[in-house]
């Protein structure tokens, strides 16, 4: 039997405070799953590449990718063509990709698996 919508709904909610904790929002995770598809494609990316991308300030991503970085799935360089720039790292992309796994399930839709680089 199917789950009704607001079972499922309670359920992504659920697995995103679980996730990334209850100080979190939806646009970080909007984020997260960002750089990883970017890290899957193998592109180098910035907080501003994600701030284009996603739509979200700068400011709010920069407390994102400090929590990232804080509990070891992030970290960030100087970029070499621009010392301004600062890249970022997805430090274990399998980790990252199995909670946003269940959360694709939810929604019905398949997430491919980061390749190693």
């Amino acid at each position: 039997m199917p789950l009704s919508p607001d079972i499922e709904l309670e359920e992504l909610l659920e697995l995103l405070v679980q996730r990334f904790g209850p100080d979190r929002s939806l646009g970080e995770v909007y984020a997260t799953s960002y750089a990883l598809r970017m890290t899957r494609e193998g592109r180098e990316l910035s907080l501003s590449d994600i701030a284009r991308a996603t739509g979200l300030p700068k400011q709010n991503l920069s407390r994102w990718l400090a929590y990232q970085v804080s509990i070891g799935q992030a970290n960030t360089k100087t970029s070499a063509d621009d010392a301004r720039r600062q890249e970022i790292g997805v430090t274990d992309p399998v980790w990252a990709f199995r909670h946003l796994e269940r959360t694709a399930e939810i929604f019905g839709c398949e997430l491919q698996m980061p390749r190693p680089r």
